[in-house]
């Protein structure tokens, strides 16, 4: 399958909404989030169209469909992520970052190379961004994306509950 590679624009903010809500439907589930949980469920797609305007909302399309979607957010003080002396230490050396959030696949295309490519076009557009590293937030419980996010690279550093689950901050240095 041929898909092209290109930012969002703010009004594809509807379509990149319901990619992210099926997404993060088999995430929570996957990850045994309570639903409700997750911000990423309620967020209006006008937040999803600001946060497009201010990111880097790569995606790939099949047409007019986005199918993969991620977004990078520079980060100049990646201190604010900080919440114990461990990621203080981590996060000490990697200003300027990237913020990976909102990271879908389409159900019918997961494990088929498509999150690896979109988040090593991420990793492209960080670095020519001068980015030194790249942080993101997932479930320390679900396994399997854990050991998705450390094959590529990413440091489960450190884990808290403030949102009702364990959530890992994952760092990698570019």
């Amino acid at each position: 399958m041929d898909f092209e590679l290109r930012i969002a624009l703010p009004g594809e903010a509807y379509k990149i909404a319901l990619l992210i809500r099926g997404a993060m439907l088999s995430y929570g589930k996957d990850s045994h989030i309570p639903y409700g949980m997750l911000e990423s469920l309620t967020e209006s797609v006008e937040s999803v169209a600001d946060r497009i305007s201010r990111g880097h909302c790569l995606c790939f399309w099949d047409g007019p469909e986005p199918v993969a979607t991620v977004t990078l957010t520079e980060v100049a003080n990646p201190m604010k992520y900080s919440f114990s002396e461990k990621t203080m230490n981590s996060l000490s050396d990697i200003a300027p970052a990237g913020y990976i959030s909102r990271f879908a696949v389409r159900s019918d295309l997961r494990d088929s190379g498509l999150g690896v490519k979109l988040l090593d076009e991420a990793e492209a557009l960080a670095r020519s961004l001068g980015i030194k590293g790249l942080i993101l937030h997932s479930s320390s419980d679900n396994r399997s994306l854990s050991a998705f996010y450390s094959n590529r690279g990413f440091v489960l550093t450190d884990s808290e509950k403030s949102r009702g689950y364990n959530r890992g901050l994952f760092i990698k240095k570019i």
